[in-house]
């Protein structure tokens, strides 16, 4: 076969000047059975279907700390065994709640948060608020608390497979199944399931950041005025760095919006995206802390995509993938060494690395061995 039929090679030849392809990209919404995009897409739904089996079995997940009035400077502070109903301002009068519905997800429960007086007496200041969550949701979503104060840092990766519902599991899904076979197809399977995580990841960081600036009561446009108990859960961190990526890799490819019917180009559609984003991220709008993590998504997979090659030490944890590999293969079947030191280039880099020379020399390599191999 010729060089341009070549899995990192096709579609990938951007056009001169404006950065568009040279034919419309055909990973676009093509999904492939056995492609990291599909395997992705199962995960979630299976990751889905069980959080469902397990709906009887909830924990309770602590979300916030609600005072009812300061304590006493150095107070001593307790809380009974029993959960409560809550009810603010009269923590006293609290109806005690079965050991069923401390296990029935999506319940609100709350212990109250008593000051203990010198002379032994209890006086209620305040509660603390629980949800109870299913237990891969409980163990497995992203919060300041459980991810930085206490070093939970796995959460980074399994907030991003658990999702509020099946409304938001299919957007999310939708939107992957849409664009992420055009930016696998571009960086590989291996390389695509990295730069996915790591926008997630960045999605969580950007999350984390801009909650202890609100925690720490600094004025500044996007900080996150919410408990750093607050759970964060879902893929649309990753998909919004997929979309960035599309945006660089077909700017003008047509997409056909369901509502309103309109077709764009790709970049101003993600684009518009980003910016509303953005926007409902700093003026503190609905969900603003599901748009933090869209917004540091989007910024790592613009980063990363024009930088494939820092991808490639991600999954190194038993082996080094710096280190040069031999390809006797290559040379057995007659390609010279600056040929294959351009694929070379292209597997670590991505076809966005090469210069002019050697775009040219690897034309003029493929039109002289026609197409054998």
């Amino acid at each position: 076969m010729g060089i341009y039929d070549r899995d990192y090679i096709k579609d990938g030849r951007r056009g001169g000047g404006g950065g568009g392809f040279r034919r419309p990209p055909s990973g676009l919404g093509r999904l492939q059975v056995l492609s990291v995009t599909a395997w992705i897409i199962i995960a979630n739904v299976l990751v889905m279907l069980a959080q469902m089996a397990l709906s009887s079995a909830g924990v309770p997940v602590h979300t916030g700390t609600e005072y009812f009035r300061p304590p006493s400077p150095g107070a001593h502070l307790v809380m009974p065994e029993h959960y409560f109903v809550p009810s603010r301002g009269v923590p006293l009068l609290m109806q005690q709640v079965s050991e069923a519905d401390t296990k029935r997800v999506g319940n609100v429960i709350a212990r109250p948060l008593f000051e203990v007086r010198p002379d032994g007496t209890r006086v209620p200041v305040g509660q603390n608020l629980y949800v109870v969550m299913e237990p891969l949701e409980a163990f497995g979503h992203f919060s300041t608390a459980k991810g930085f104060a206490e070093l939970q840092v796995w959460r980074l990766v399994t907030f991003q497979f658990l999702h509020a519902g099946f409304a938001h599991l299919f957007f999310n899904m939708f939107g992957l199944f849409v664009f992420g076979p055009l930016v696998e197809q571009q960086l590989g399977g291996r390389r695509f399931l990295a730069f996915y995580l790591v926008c997630g990841i960045f999605g969580g960081l950007m999350y984390l950041a801009l909650n202890l600036v609100g925690y720490l009561g600094i004025p500044m446009p996007g900080a996150l005025d919410v408990d750093i108990w607050t759970p964060l859960v879902g893929a649309s961190a990753g998909v919004f760095g997929v979309l960035m990526a599309c945006a660089y890799i077909a700017p003008k490819a047509i997409v056909q919006l369901l509502f309103p019917p309109v077709a764009l180009e790709m970049r101003w559609l993600v684009y518009a995206y980003f910016g509303l984003a953005l926007w409902n991220l700093i003026t503190g709008g609905h969900n603003q802390g599901g748009e933090a993590a869209h917004v540091g998504g989007a910024l790592a997979g613009f980063y990363f995509i024009r930088r494939p090659w820092l991808l490639r030490d991600f999954f190194d944890v038993f082996s080094d993938s710096r280190k040069k590999m031999q390809r006797p293969g290559r040379q057995a079947r007659g390609y010279p060494s600056d040929i294959d030191e351009i694929l070379d280039k292209i597997s670590q880099k991505g076809m966005q690395s090469l210069t002019d020379r050697e775009r040219r020399l690897l034309t003029q390599h493929s039109k002289r061995r026609g197409n054998p191999d």
